[in-house]
């Protein structure tokens, strides 16, 4: 999920990458680490920003990351971490460290051992799941709609590989699950729609501080997670509890 590290010479500053990229990888390696379904909040996006406008790589990002939920698991601790702002410290040393030619700046984590990954069981669970949310809808939506849009997203999960690997069934579900929910919006009456929109605003809090693609990302997450819940869907991932 996070690409190959490329060499980089002490001291020489790397090209600002772009931003979507940017805050992709740190997120995708977050929820990797973090196990379970997960959105950022805004102040992890707040940090994911300064960690790129002051220079930190993200492969740096990602290790800190890694080697912070490494230790955890070292000690023996399960609970589950609430936001990317608990890396924040770890990012900080492990910047530190590079800049200062303490540490080798592109170490490359030792790759797991591979293990065949077969998704058939959760993936059945989710095309379940998606059969009884078929039967239910909000009051005001257009029930028809949606049950056909829930049926539609249901056979696309049933037609996937199961055996096709945990990064291509993770991203053809995030797929199904984005056009799922834009005809679930259109679905849902005027009303519904103008009272979903004041609650996303209203959970998202002043995000004006933040760059417009961190704003859009943090809208569209929310937005995504009130629309599931309004018509009673799981998310489509594999990544469940």
């Amino acid at each position: 999920m996070t690409g190959t590290p490329t060499d980089a010479r002490p001291g020489v500053p790397e090209p600002l990458e772009d931003e979507a990229s940017y805050g992709t990888r740190v997120e995708e390696a977050f929820i990797e680490e973090r196990g379970t379904p997960f959105f950022l909040l805004p102040k992890d996006w707040q940090l994911i920003q300064d960690w790129r406008e002051g220079g930190v790589p993200a492969d740096t990002v990602i290790r800190a990351v890694r080697g912070a939920f490494e230790k955890r698991r070292a000690r023996g601790d399960v609970s589950k971490i609430s936001s990317l702002s608990y890396c924040a410290n770890a990012v900080e040393v492990l910047w530190e460290m590079e800049r200062r030619g303490l540490v080798g700046a592109h170490g490359a984590r030792p790759a797991p051992e591979s293990v065949p990954f077969d998704g058939t069981q959760r993936l059945r669970s989710l095309a379940a799941a998606l059969d009884e949310a078929a039967s239910a809808s909000p009051a005001g939506a257009d029930a028809s709609a949606a049950a056909e849009a829930i049926r539609s997203a249901r056979e696309a999960v049933e037609a996937l590989d199961p055996a096709s690997g945990l990064e291509a069934l993770e991203e053809a579900l995030a797929k199904t699950e984005k056009t799922l929910v834009k005809k679930l919006e259109k679905a849902l009456g005027d009303v519904e729609r103008e009272s979903l929109d004041r609650a996303v605003e209203e959970e998202a809090g002043d995000v004006s501080t933040l760059t417009k693609e961190t704003q859009r990302r943090i809208h569209a997450a929310i937005r995504r997670r009130a629309v599931r819940r309004a018509f009673g869907l799981t998310p489509l991932t594999l990544l469940g509890e």
